[in-house]
């Protein structure tokens, strides 16, 4: 699964405090049935079927019910989506809801399952030319420096306009660090008095091309080479050189912001500045590059459920990508969710009917039998250490991290009675293999992509998901291997997974999705729509959103 842009790093600190002591806030009253409404499926009986049971079991009003005209199959064409799907629910909404009650919506059985991938179009081909033109201001403005580099200390111009064919970024990195060097060692050979001002003009140029960075690091072999020759490091140094890496912090914090934000003229435009002002010309041209192939990529495909829960948005919000989930408890306090309504998700549905069926009455029966009860199978991969030195956000390390720190936040709560599981947790590169895993109640782990190992005896109600790209791309062929099929096949009542590839960063960090659920006072809808990143993107999850996996509070 690739890695992909950073989010905000882990604090086991933090995770192990929330896991061991979480409570909710009053903002977020627990999700109630009248709060429901069910898609059904048009003149698919048993699509129909199943939402009438799920209302009368669950005391769902049944004039909650939404049927809506699709087409047979999991893979639902975006067009259809945006002149047929996506207008008919939203006007049932806007009728049967005027009060916005409604806080969930369950697609159910006969309900497709993702929408393709965009075609392109004409403002998604303007898009990609704007970012192919901020690229070449760039190169255009990085291929001046050089020649400006080449002049700087030499007695005459090297002559000529030279070769006017723009060279790529590596190749004029190159170039620029060589006319770099090349300048410093002109400079070196002058007199100390011609030598000040072009040594203050090569620095300008060289933070053009490179940004404050390059004076930090500057700054930095300045401070080592004194404090090997044991000299005290002037205390104006000293405060430019930490002021200037607080400057590089924030910057970093500020561009996983805004990279996790959707792709868009505003956002870029901030970007950029930002980067061009701390990493240079040179940062801003790769970062160029990456947005690029983004938008050749066409990253416009989602799961079906995902872009439902913003079917109350404007209709004009960028594919491209993600939208924020506003319903995540970062935004807690924030009119976000307000302004920008955006409804939580969940399915019930499987690779049979019957399954489907099952998650429903598999939820109910943990519930009103006092809550699920069995071990907690945690499959790390030996990637990281729960204190070790910090991994790059988002990356494979992080989320390993995370599931040492589950392991950790569970067995505090298990020591202090209050949790019922049994925590098992393997850092091991191998998976868990077949007979492992008995008695299990929940799990999360990785990583084996497609393909679905038998280790567990699944109690029923159990909650469990797998960490890889492609675990939910289908329910229903019959000779799929991916995990969430197989994990409904053998028993579970809920499961998480992308309906294409999705990076890592789109599931929830088990650590925050578990210490929600295991609380005691969220849903299954509200522990997974909390702790999940982004909308209009890849993820599902398939259970009963009002599923209480502690117990009823009834």
């Amino acid at each position: 699964m690739p890695t992909p842009t950073r989010v905000l790093p882990l604090n086991p600190g933090v995770v192990l405090s929330l896991l061991a002591a979480l409570a909710p806030t009053a903002c977020c009253a627990a999700l109630l049935p009248e709060e429901v409404a069910v898609v059904a499926a048009k003149g698919k009986r048993d699509s129909l079927a199943l939402a009438q049971y799920y209302c009368r079991v669950r005391k769902v009003p049944t004039e909650n019910i939404c049927q809506i005209d699709v087409p047979s199959g999991e893979e639902l064409e975006r067009e259809h989506w945006r002149w047929a799907v996506r207008p008919e629910v939203r006007r049932w909404l806007e009728k049967n809801d005027p009060a916005k009650r409604i806080r969930c919506l369950v697609t159910v059985w006969g309900v497709p399952l993702k929408i393709k991938p965009a075609p392109a179009d004409d403002k998604s081909r303007e898009y990609l030319a704007h970012l192919q033109g901020e690229r070449n201001v760039r190169l255009d403005q990085l291929a001046q420096l050089a020649k400006m580099l080449a002049e700087l200390g030499a007695e005459q111009g090297p002559g000529g306009e030279g070769d006017t064919k723009q060279p790529d970024r590596q190749e004029l990195a190159k170039q620029l660090e060589s006319e770099l060097q090349a300048a410093q060692q002109r400079i070196s050979a002058l007199e100390p008095e011609k030598r000040r001002p072009l040594e203050a003009r090569l620095q300008q140029l060289a933070s053009a091309v490179g940004g404050a960075r390059v004076l930090l690091q500057g700054m930095a072999q300045q401070i080592q080479r004194l404090k090997a020759a044991s000299q005290d490091v002037p205390a104006v140094l000293d405060q430019q050189f930490n002021a200037l890496r607080g400057r590089a912090s924030a910057f970093a914090d500020l561009k996983l912001l805004l990279e996790q934000r959707a792709p868009g003229y505003e956002r870029d435009a901030v970007a950029l500045t930002s980067i061009q002002q701390n990493v240079g010309l040179l940062g801003a041209i790769e970062w160029l590059d990456e947005q690029i192939a983004i938008a050749q990529k066409n990253e416009t495909g989602a799961s079906f459920d995902s872009e439902l829960s913003l079917v109350m948005w404007p209709e004009d919000y960028q594919l491209l990508r993600w939208q924020p989930n506003y319903l995540h408890r970062n935004y807690e306090g924030s009119q976000l969710p307000n302004t920008f309504r955006t409804l939580m998700v969940a399915r019930l549905d499987a690779p049979t009917l019957k399954l489907a069926k099952g998650l429903i009455d598999a939820a109910i029966k943990v519930e009103t039998q006092g809550g699920l009860k069995g071990k907690f199978y945690l499959d790390a991969r030996g990637l990281a250490q729960l204190d070790g030195p910090p991994a790059n956000p988002g990356s494979y390390e992080d989320y390993d991290r995370s599931l040492l720190a589950t392991a950790e936040g569970m067995r505090k709560l298990s020591d202090s009675g209050r949790s019922p599981f049994d925590v098992v947790l393997d850092a091991k590169p191998d998976l868990f293999q077949p007979g492992d895993c008995p008695d299990a109640a929940l799990y999360c782990g990785w990583y084996s992509l497609a393909k679905y190992v038998d280790a567990f005896d699944f109690v029923p109600g159990a909650v469990a998901y797998h960490l890889a790209s492609a675990e939910a791309t289908t329910l229903h062929q019959a000779d799929s291997e991916v995990w969430c099929k197989r994990l409904l096949e053998d028993g579970v009542a809920a499961t998480i997974g992308p309906v294409y590839e999705p990076y890592l960063l789109a599931y929830p960090r088990p650590n925050e999705f578990f210490a929600e659920l295991v609380s005691g006072e969220r849903t299954l809808a509200e522990a997974y729509w909390r702790t999940k990143m982004f909308n209009s993107w890849m993820m599902v999850l398939i259970g009963d959103p009002l599923y209480r996996p502690m117990g009823s509070t009834d």
